[in-house]
């Protein structure tokens, strides 16, 4: 999409666009009362068809993803990571702060929310509250999930239906209405990998996607652990530190659409 075309349908005071944005056809970005006050859509941030956002402060990293009919609004800032997974008819609600971290999933119908309003408070209803919520990195709320406004620790997960209202903390997994930790029963999202597994899975992804796109070079796509050079290349993706050298080069970009969602990296400036 052109710039002009993106612009057109972001009101806000301040606009900052990455590259490869795509907004399809119904997507319309504002303040929750006219224009937001800064509107940040990082590098192929994708947002699909006919989703809605009023709130603020809107601010989307890199390859986020946010399928059709997603509606992001509230009266406080909204602010989501890089390499985001976002299913179809999710609801983000920022009537207090929402701060998503990088490689967080949510699946679809999910709804998170930062409030509880409705009761009559005059006739003494006890209901009526806001709280920050706070995701962490790698976070997964895999499906129809409904989440109160709470912490999740990094690589917390909720599995499918589950109605969380509690803490979660890290890489635990819950299940259930009100979720509760099963993590004893089924195991955490994440088992540990050694640093030579991890380079060997990696070199093993890029030698398939070499293979695959013979019209990329080998020395446009390197691998280090931890700094360490394993391969060289113009973007190196280092698997310990689980970041890459962003240079928006066009192999660089295909190789991060190849690798995700299954393997995510976050960008650094060379």
């Amino acid at each position: 999409m052109e710039p002009d075309e993106i612009r057109s349908r972001i009101q806000a005071r301040e606009i900052v666009l990455g590259e490869g944005v795509v907004l399809e056809d119904g997507v319309t970005i504002a303040g929750p009362n006219g224009p937001a006050e800064r509107v940040v859509l990082g590098d192929h941030v994708f947002i699909g068809a006919n989703s809605k956002f009023r709130t603020p402060v809107l601010e989307i990293g890199d390859y986020t993803q946010l399928h059709n009919h997603t509606l992001g609004n509230g009266y406080r800032p909204l602010r989501i990571g890089h390499n985001g997974w976002f299913g179809q008819n999710c609801i983000l609600n920022a009537t207090d702060e929402m701060t998503i971290g990088n490689n967080v999933g949510v699946g679809a119908a999910s709804q998170l929310w930062t409030h509880i309003a409705f009761g009559d408070t005059l006739q003494g209803c006890r209901w009526d509250s806001t709280k920050p919520m706070v995701i962490g990195d790698d976070v997964w709320f895999v499906g129809h999930c409904i989440v109160s406004p709470i912490t999740a620790a990094s690589r917390a997960m909720a599995l499918v239906g589950s109605v969380v209202t509690r803490d979660m903390e890290e890489n635990r997994v819950y299940a259930g209405s009100p979720a509760k930790d099963v993590t004893d029963k089924v195991g955490p999202q994440f088992a540990p990998v050694s640093v030579e597994e991890r380079v060997r899975r990696l070199c093993d992804r890029r030698a398939t996607f070499l293979a695959a796109n013979p019209d990329v070079a080998p020395e446009e796509i390197g691998v280090a652990a931890d700094g360490a050079v394993v391969e060289r290349g113009a973007t190196m993706f280092d698997v310990v530190r689980r970041t890459y050298t962003k240079r928006r080069t066009a192999a660089e970009v295909r190789f991060m659409r190849y690798l995700l969602p299954r393997a995510k990296f976050i960008p650094v400036t060379p």
